[in-house]
């Protein structure tokens, strides 16, 4: 079955111009096809000594037009794919972005770069070979009448062998796109273990017993069965290829001993009928080439598609309305929870639940929120900037219910740093930045000697922990949100900076009207303050 989610997908995106690189493509067979029949021709009609110039003249112009179409078909293939691959990627990541936190999760970085980059290069490859195998399957369509030209009786059976022989090849073929999808789902599996190895390397390297059993166990078990069902599908393309091969010496075979005895052919034909099944073999080798590529690419395809269908389902901004009293607030007065709750896990499996919980935050005050590991906290942080949907309960602003009309309106109230907070380089989302405001909190947390900020980037974020979370406070003020929400950001600091997070950096926020809630395990700052609550097993209880 030649028709592919991979073909499928190349004549969808590529419209117009894809039809007319086939049209190209054809011509390019086409010609292809006649400078075999006119060198043919010329074999059997060669005077002796002279030059044939009508053969050579009909040469000429054919292998120019070969070459010109044959150029063109292949490299605006290139320029189409490209283009196609491009724009799956930014939709991908656009798509990405429009997720819901609880979604990306689930799915993991491993499948969003296989994605993006593993699957892209595998399509590319295949659009290069069909591109070539198109023109070559013309020609070789072309040679087949022109056999039929010369003998009837050659035409049914280079016919016979040539349906025989694809059907026993598209068989095992099949066998082999099977076994493709089993590839890919052990190479992600592979991923996501390495992907534990480089972000837990600290963990690993530390415990001797947890590097053994992942590398020997996971990591290593995973990539011997995936190197095991790669080698038996490359036996599979190895034995289709040899039978390719072996195929046309035994349809040249059948053309010599086979047809003489079932038709009156003369010697002649014979000789030229063979000459062309030799010209064959280059175009239906790469027709053959292809094949396997074009599986794979049908596989990635088929991949790609079905992430994109699972973003398309997570997208958590498709309800969000272009305007609203929400977004014109740069401001509020109060933001209530009434009985939200999240819990983690399915309906069958619930094994950790946030809530119900009912908080009010008052705008310009200063929320602390403790509790021990595991007690919620970061579940809660994400659920009050609406990262997480409470799955019971309501969330009002200003007495504005918060649903999925607006909840990327709610969220631009928030400027968060969590403990797995990323630091970028970039300011991003601020037009304007004042560098003299920049470079001050920059010698306020003593990061000036370590970065600095040239041509709209830092100049270095290879920093320590402490340094980066600090690197992020002045990145969080400048954001110059209403709301700042901090979970453990005077972690990794020393007692200079950790007094100056508690005692300047979040006064001089309350001072400018922002409202702060931290996460915070150091008592002796509770006191800075206004409200204090702790929690436990997913709800708040007394201090």
């Amino acid at each position: 079955k030649m028709d592919s989610k991979f073909i499928t997908l190349l004549r969808k995106e590529s419209g117009t111009e894809g039809v007319r690189v086939v049209v190209i493509a054809t011509i390019a067979g086409i010609l292809q096809g006649l400078v075999m029949i006119i060198i043919n021709g010329a074999a059997g009609n060669m005077p002796k000594g002279e030059l044939n110039f009508r053969y050579f003249g009909m040469f000429v112009v054919c292998i120019i037009g070969f070459i010109w179409t044959k150029r063109y078909s292949l490299a605006r293939n290139v320029e189409i794919v490209q283009r196609i691959l491009f724009d799956t990627r930014i939709r991908l990541a656009d798509k990405i972005r429009h997720s819901g936190l609880a979604q990306i999760e689930s799915v993991g970085r491993s499948q969003l770069y296989t994605a993006l980059a593993d699957n892209a290069e595998i399509i590319f490859n295949a659009s290069r070979q069909f591109a070539n195998a198109g023109s070559s399957s013309v020609m070789i369509t072309f040679s087949f009448l022109y056999i039929g030209y010369l003998s009837s009786s050659a035409f049914f059976l280079a016919v016979f062998f040539i349906v025989g022989g694809i059907s026993i090849y598209m068989f095992n073929q099949q066998a082999t796109n099977r076994e493709l999808k089993n590839v890919l789902e052990k190479e992600r599996e592979f991923l996501t273990y390495l992907n534990h190895l480089v972000d837990g390397f600290k963990e690993v390297k530390i415990n001797s017993d947890k590097s053994r059993d992942l590398f020997e166990n996971y990591l290593k078990e995973t990539s011997f069965k995936t190197r095991d069902l790669k080698i038996r599908i490359e036996y599979r393309f190895v034995e289709n290829y040899i039978f390719s091969q072996s195929f046309f010496y035994i349809l040249m075979a059948s053309v010599i001993f086979l047809l003489p005895q079932i038709s009156s052919v003369v010697p002649g034909s014979i000789i030229k009928i063979t000459s062309v099944i030799l010209f064959m073999v280059g175009p239906l080798g790469n027709v053959v080439e292809a094949i396997p590529n074009i599986a794979k690419a049908d596989v990635a395809v088929g991949t790609i598609e079905k992430l994109e269908k699972f973003l398309d389902e997570a997208d958590d901004s498709k309800a969000t309305l272009p305007s609203g009293p929400l977004l014109r607030k740069k401001s509020f007065e109060k933001i209530r929870f009434e009985k939200v709750s999240f819990s983690y896990g399915d309906s069958q499996n619930r094994h950790f639940t946030v809530g119900p919980l009912d908080l009010s935050v008052q705008r310009g005050e200063i929320l602390f929120i403790v509790g021990g590991n595991g007690s919620g906290k970061s579940t809660l942080l994400k659920m009050m900037t609406g990262l997480y949907y409470p799955q019971s309960g309501d969330i009002l602003i200003d007495n504005i219910p918060i649903d999925m009309t607006n909840y990327e309106h709610y969220r631009n109230l928030f400027s968060v740093i969590f403990t797995d907070f990323h630091l970028f380089d970039r300011l991003y989302g601020l037009k304007t930045v004042d560098e003299d405001v920049l470079d001050d909190l920059l010698a306020k947390m003593e990061l000036a000697s370590k970065t600095a900020y040239s041509e709209g980037r830092f100049t270095n974020i290879n920093l320590s922990t402490g340094q980066k979370k600090r690197l992020a406070m002045i990145i969080s003020y400048l954001e110059d949100k209403p709301i700042f929400m901090f979970d453990e950001v005077a972690a990794d600091q020393d007692p200079v900076f950790r007094k100056y997070f508690y005692e300047v950096f979040i006064r001089n926020l309350k001072a400018k009207g922002k409202t702060i809630i931290a996460v915070s395990h150091d008592e002796r700052y509770f006191n800075m303050a206004d409200r204090v609550l702790k929690m436990e097993f997913g709800k708040f209880i007394s201090k």
